[in-house]
C-alpha cells in the first residue's frame, strides 16, 4: 500500500494548519488510484508531526511513503531536518520503502502557477 504524506512547516495559528490539511483533501480527491492514503503533517508545533504520521501509515500497512516537503526555499528542514528523520524512519521500518520528492519552490512548473495567479 502506497501513501503520499504532505509535509509542511506547522504553525501556532490553527488555520494555518487547517490550510494544509485542506489541500491534503483536494489532492487525495485529484489522485485517486494513485495513492491509498494521501495525509498531511508538520514538522513542529502542529499535529500531527511528521514522525508521527509516518508511523501511524505504517502500522495501518503502507509500504511504501512519499514525502512531499511543501516549502518554497531549502532551509534546514529540507536539508536537515526531513533527511534526518526519513534515515531514522528508513532504519526503524526496515520493510517500508521512503521517497522523498523535490520540495514546492525547486519545481519548474511553480513558475507557471505564480504567472497564472497574477494574470487572472
Amino acid at each position: 500500500m502506497k501513501a503520499l504524506i504532505i509535509a509542511a512547516h506547522g504553525s501556532r495559528k490553527k488555520e494555518s494548519n487547517q490550510e494544509v490539511a485542506a489541500l491534503a483533501r483536494r489532492v487525495s480527491k485529484k489522485a485517486m488510484g494513485s495513492f491509498k492514503k494521501i495525509e498531511h503533517a508538520f514538522l513542529q508545533l502542529a499535529d500531527p508531526l511528521l514522525e508521527k504520521k509516518i508511523d501511524e501509515l505504517v502500522q495501518k500497512g503502507v509500504t511504501k511513503i512519499v514525502i512531499f516537503p511543501f516549502f518554497i526555499g531549502s532551509g534546514s528542514h529540507i536539508l536537515v531536518d526531513i533527511p534526518k528523520l526519513v534515515k531514522q524512519a528508513r532504519f526503524t521500518h526496515a520493510h517500508v520503502e521512503f521517497k522523498v520528492t523535490r520540495h514546492l519552490g525547486k519545481i519548474e512548473a511553480i513558475e507557471d502557477v505564480i504567472i497564472h495567479e497574477v494574470t487572472v
